[in-house]
């Protein structure tokens, strides 16, 4: 009996030491998404988080023995506290609840800082080790400056590129989303590019409702797990190009390969300096073939898309006939098609290469000393914007006044300069006209008036491109108000306007003057979908165009709580009445510029 006990004995050693020294079984894909709801964006008009809900939007499908789903939420909803959940699968969840297992409640994280990022891609993945792995980041985006901020445990500022390489600089993904603003650059792609093989992004601001359309490719991944990353990487883009059309939404989103940044950044840097050796005295068109490039209330206007610039260098009469030039911009064309096998935008009539770089017009918007921080310094990128801001900003291209070239689709408009008929019609050009800002309106029966704000640099061209809405295709809002500006009365230089922007960068549409005597205003703005704005004023004192220490910039507090995240979502034919917006005084120079 003791030899059989002692057998036993061995045998359920043995038994125990071979159960202990199994491996957890592999996934064919581990994702984590990393969804910071610790600031403005998180809580829609009804309330609720937008967090929560692209969690909820995962549980629709939920994990699988071959898909594991992991996410870190934090929300200004449960007071900044954040948690770790297991995403399992549950279709009925109410408004801001969750009923996936909670791995972990960590408690109050900062979610701009890289070491929580970086802690929760560790216990990812060691959690759930996979064959293959993608990372999500859910927050606000402002393209190379960075990502995620956090205004309930920390100091509000986005999580810069270089640290959040930081975070990812012991892991290497498949795989990375950016559903944020602005993250499809070139410098946030070369950041990457040793930290993973794709990145799924967009260069537009993106709407405060989710697009991310993760019940439709995650449930593609489910039924295929074998689906290779640059596959899954299209499908996000087809979900996300699908999703915004359902709600309404303009969009873009694109697919990069980041093992072919390398060689982008070399054509990028060559055609830096060409550009800067080359160019001569033709800089006014340098300006020129960035005015032209096609932007939208999306954009960021200290970016550009690369490859569209590089395609009206091409255009321009002088540039296209140096050939270094040429060669440059065609190269890095090529190696922007070659770099991104997948662009999509709903917008229609618009071109996307797929990569934004960023191309500040003049020295303001220039943060140089940040943008150094960033790997693509490696390029002579910066050394380029420094050369093309002092010889456009200053009239390098010699002459005390510039040209306006204004054309329009369609063609006929009559030409309107700070409120006066110019007796022209589109498309027209404008010489010897004297440095400064001009309101240009464009007015054409059986459209709707076109208004903008452009400036004009002595010895450059300033071209105007714009496309007019026919009436009948979509319906004005109305958007009217008062302004206030509590200790001060307000200047002739007071504006009411919508700002489009999800980041700092105040990017105005609708632009109308403010009656100084009443404070009072009235926003009418075609629409033929709904828009995302705010509703802001802005009293430039000394009229030079620039949001300066000393002057008023407000917005309409809609939701009466004291915080600017207003954003609003405005349908055509809309009528806001009481729009009333409150002024404070600058005492520095604030984050939000205004771009008149």
């Amino acid at each position: 009996m003791k030899l059989l006990k002692c057998s036993l004995l061995i045998l359920t050693v043995f038994g125990l030491v071979f159960i202990g020294c199994q491996k957890t079984k592999k996934a064919k894909w581990t994702i984590l998404a990393y969804m910071d709801g610790n600031n403005n964006l998180d809580i829609s008009l009804n309330g609720n988080s937008y967090c929560i809900a692209d969690a909820q939007e995962m549980e629709k499908i939920g994990s699988t023995d071959k898909v594991q789903i992991m996410v870190m939420v934090g929300s200004l909803k449960t007071g900044g506290n954040c948690k770790y959940y297991h995403i399992e699968k549950f279709e009925n969840e109410m408004p801001d609840s969750l009923s996936s297992t909670v791995i972990e409640n960590l408690g109050t994280k900062d979610m701009s800082d890289k070491t929580t990022l970086q802690n929760f891609i560790k216990a990812g993945k060691e959690k759930y080790p996979a064959e293959n792995y993608m990372l999500i980041i859910d927050d606000h985006g402002g393209g190379w400056r960075g990502a995620c901020s956090d205004e309930q445990n920390g100091a509000g500022d986005l999580m810069s590129m270089p640290d959040m390489r930081l975070a990812l600089d012991t892991f290497h993904f498949d795989v990375i989303v950016f559903h944020a603003c602005l993250m499809s650059m070139v410098e946030v792609a070369y950041e990457l590019k040793d930290n993973a093989d794709y990145m799924v992004a967009s260069q537009f601001t993106m709407p405060m409702q989710s697009i991310l359309g993760s019940e439709q490719w995650l449930a593609h991944l489910s039924a295929n797990p074998n689906t290779t990353p640059l596959e899954i990487s299209k499908k996000i883009v087809e979900a996300v190009y699908a999703t915004a059309n359902n709600k309404q939404k303009q969009a873009h989103i694109a697919v990069t390969d980041l093992k072919k940044m390398t060689a982008l950044a070399a054509k990028i840097s060559n055609l830096g300096n060409m550009l800067v050796t080359e160019t001569g005295n033709n800089w006014g068109e340098v300006l020129d073939a960035f005015n032209s490039t096609h932007s939208t209330q999306m954009d960021d206007p200290a970016f550009c898309d690369l490859r569209e610039f590089c395609k009206k260098v091409l255009q321009e009469p002088n540039l296209q006939n140096i050939n270094l030039i040429k060669n440059a911009a065609q190269e890095v064309i090529g190696g922007i098609n070659d770099a991104v096998p997948m662009t999509m935008t709903n917008v229609t009539g618009l071109t996307r290469g797929g990569l934004n770089i960023h191309f500040p017009y003049r020295a303001e918007l220039f943060e140089s000393t940040k943008y150094v921080a960033c790997q693509f310094r490696s390029t002579n990128w910066y050394a380029f914007l420094s050369k093309f801001i002092s010889s456009t900003g200053g009239g390098g291209g010699g002459g005390n006044t510039g040209t306006l070239v204004v054309n329009s689709t369609p063609t006929g408009a009559t030409v309107w300069l700070n409120g006066s008929n110019t007796g022209y019609t589109t498309n027209a050009t404008f010489t010897n006209v004297n440095p400064g800002n001009y309101e240009v309106k464009l007015t054409l029966s059986g459209y709707y008036d076109w208004i903008d704000t452009v400036t004009v640099v002595a010895g450059q061209t300033t071209t105007v491109n714009a496309t007019l809405q026919q009436q009948g295709g979509g319906q004005n809002l109305t958007v009217s108000g008062v302004v206030t500006w509590p200790g001060h009365s307000l200047s002739n230089y007071c504006i009411a306007f919508l700002d489009t922007s999800h980041t700092d960068t105040i990017v105005p549409v609708g632009i109308v003057n403010v009656n100084p005597a009443t404070g009072a205003y009235t926003i009418t703005y075609p629409l033929s979908a709904p828009l995302e704005a705010y509703v802001e004023a802005f009293d430039d004192v000394n009229n030079n165009g620039y949001s300066d220490p000393g002057e008023g910039l407000g917005y309409w507090d809609a939701n009466g709580n004291g915080q600017w995240d207003d954003m609003l979502t405005f349908q055509p034919g809309q009528t806001v009445n009481n729009a009333n917006i409150v002024l404070f005084t600058l005492s520095k120079q604030p984050k939000k510029l205004v771009t008149k």
